[in-house]
């Protein structure tokens, strides 16, 4: 992947990476450092609960780092185990697509217990991920200082959801779902607000209705064409996207 070209980013961390757009950006990550040759390698470092077969079938390329993005315990064990996969390089890029939908609920279906499960995976897990690693992604941007402010410098991608517009809802269909994503969108202002000042950039994604199991086999998109998006929007945010919530070719989306 030409990242910026001349500034390729050096290290990428994808929650949620054992199945759906995550595991497939792991898979595109590899392929691309099979590919650039000339280029130094990215460390692509894969988070999630479990090792399944498919990121089994990488682990020569790939590090693996077991995570729960709702234990707090879990993602200070994962940072000290990127720090020593990163070491002074600090981390470029951390992609927050860990995530969780029940399908076919509106307001009045919609239990306590569900809203404050989707809550706590979609929107208190970014956070918790995101201000845990902070430390390495400030350390990448200092570290690359003399790049413009870039995924190549230091970045937040959360994956988000058009459900999350509040002004493109219609209808109340999963509702915790696109509370928690409307939720997202606005820490990902907030954070974009606050990072800014440490050369770090955050960007809220629509990676576009895709066919994975939170998705559903009707989606229009494949997992590869969604990442393909994704690696465009990679390729070529820059300072004048932070705290945008973005599209395919880095179209913004309505909050």
């Amino acid at each position: 992947m030409k990242v910026l070209q001349k500034f390729p980013i050096q290290s990428v961390l994808v929650t949620g990476a054992n199945r759906g757009i995550g595991l497939e950006l792991i898979r595109y990550f590899v392929e691309q450092n099979r590919t650039e040759k000339d280029q130094q390698p990215i460390k692509v470092i894969a988070c999630s609960r479990q090792f399944g077969k498919e990121l089994e079938d990488m682990s020569e390329e790939i590090s693996h780092v077991e995570i729960e993005v709702t234990d707090s315990k879990s993602v200070v064990s994962a940072v000290k185990k990127v720090s020593d996969i990163v070491g002074s390089d600090g981390l470029n890029l951390l992609i927050n697509n860990a995530a969780i939908m029940r399908h076919g609920k509106g307001v009045v279906g919609c239990s306590d217990h569900e809203l404050r499960d989707t809550l706590d995976v979609n929107v208190i897990g970014p956070h918790s991920v995101t201000n845990n690693f902070y430390p390495l992604l400030k350390l990448a941007a200092e570290c690359n200082s003399h790049v413009p402010l870039s995924c190549a410098r230091a970045a937040v991608f959360n994956i988000s959801s058009e459900l999350g517009s509040i002004h493109n809802t219609r209808n109340s269909f999963t509702t915790a779902y696109r509370v928690s994503k409307a939720a997202l969108n606005m820490l990902t202002k907030c954070q974009a607000s606050e990072f800014i000042k440490d050369g770090i950039i955050s960007l809220s994604v629509h990676p576009g209705w895709v066919r994975t199991d939170l998705g559903g086999p009707r989606a229009p998109l494949s997992t590869r064409e969604s990442v393909e998006d994704i690696a465009y929007m990679i390729s070529h945010c820059t300072e004048e996207h932070n705290g945008m919530f973005v599209r395919e070719k880095l179209l913004p989306e309505l909050y």
